[in-house]
């Protein structure tokens, strides 16, 4: 375990990695907060860095949002605990009573929204004071204006050093279409060496390309809410280009679930096909990565070696012409300009 924690960690330990971004921002909010908390004339300082590390997250939308939704259910809560203990007249018991309240409520509903439950911790954190005999003008006021001040402190952390999601799009991207590469391969490769299928390579090569998806697809909705303006892949482009690895997903899950029996007769092109199909993926994820648009030249020739016979396991035959599509559509996403597309297969022949 703690070899694989430490090789997690040294593949973070780079500029540009979101998780190294967020521990920066965090400790250097906390230092700050922390600080600034202590030189204001106020009794609980410790809340401006409470607020600010409870608002950070790593992406902007949750920041922001949460940012938003602390400083209004701080407000509230404040305000409605204030007002309770204004029209009763609590003592410590009944300030005690109304603290528990609050914290059951803030548990019921606390998977609701971020907005009720900071309002319920608002109110038992007055409560709270209330029971050790401190008014609520000595507490009202410092809870909102120390959670504004963490607010700001985070949002501001976002912006002098921000992990926005829309420039790593292309990246994550080619990670998805290199780990689909290597998975279809996998695949493709077992038409030529049947194994039956139980082949682990296969297992783990679909593993990879999930969570290459899952990535991409996290990333897009974290994206579409960045105030950042497109670098190279518009929306639709990425809509497109996910579109087409999608639907090639889909047609490699369709030829493993009819991969070959162990024993039975081989498809000896498709092994140059499983090669091209690797090579070329690795290769269009460099070309996306530098922005250029991935060619598929070394697949469509493997699709044109003559030794494709019609009595071949038709799953293959026809499972590679439409992951040649499926290439091809993505290149036409990435592309405004696309060149007509060319679908062949392998050629339908009588004999080998």
């Amino acid at each position: 375990m703690i070899p694989a924690a430490l090789r997690s960690i040294r593949k973070e330990l780079h500029p540009n990695s979101p998780v190294t971004r967020h521990a920066t921002r965090s400790t250097a909010v906390t230092a700050t907060g922390y600080l600034l908390g202590a030189a204001l004339p106020f009794g609980h300082g410790y809340w401006a860095p409470l607020a600010a590390v409870m608002i950070m997250r790593p992406d902007f939308s949750q920041t922001y949002s949460r940012a938003v939704a602390r400083l209004a259910g701080t407000v509230i809560g404040v305000g409605v605990a204030t007002g309770a203990l204004q029209a009763t007249h609590a003592g410590p018991h009944l300030s005690a009573a109304l603290a528990v309240a609050s914290a059951g409520l803030m548990y019921l509903l606390m998977s609701s929204a971020q907005f009720v439950a900071q309002a319920c911790i608002a109110a038992y954190v007055v409560f709270l004071l209330g029971t050790a005999g401190e008014q609520w003008t000595q507490t009202a006021p410092e809870r909102i204006l120390l959670t504004v001040v963490g607010g700001l402190l985070a949002m501001v952390a976002y912006a002098v050093y921000p992990a926005w999601e829309t420039p790593r799009l292309r990246t994550l991207l080619a990670d998805w279409l290199a780990a689909q590469g290597r998975y279809t391969a996998a695949v493709v490769r077992h038409y030529a060496e049947p194994v039956g299928k139980a082949a682990p390579d296969v297992r783990e090569a679909l593993l990879a390309a999930r969570d290459a998806r899952a990535a991409w697809h996290a990333a897009v909705a974290r994206a579409a809410d960045e105030p950042v303006r497109q670098r190279g892949l518009s929306r639709v482009a990425a809509d497109d280009a996910e579109d087409a690895l999608m639907q090639m997903g889909r047609v490699t899950m369709l030829m493993e679930a009819h991969l070959p029996e162990r024993g039975a007769r081989s498809v000896p092109p498709a092994a140059r096909l499983a090669d091209a199909l690797r090579t070329a993926t690795e290769k269009g994820a460099k070309a996306v990565r530098e922005r250029r648009i991935p060619r598929w030249d070394a697949v469509r020739d493997a699709l044109d070696d003559p030794t494709w016979s019609i009595a071949d396991d038709p799953v293959v035959r026809h499972g590679s012409r439409m992951l040649n599509r499926c290439l091809t559509e993505l290149s036409e996403a990435l592309d405004p300009t696309p060149p007509s597309s060319d679908d062949r297969g392998p050629p339908q022949r009588s004999g080998t």
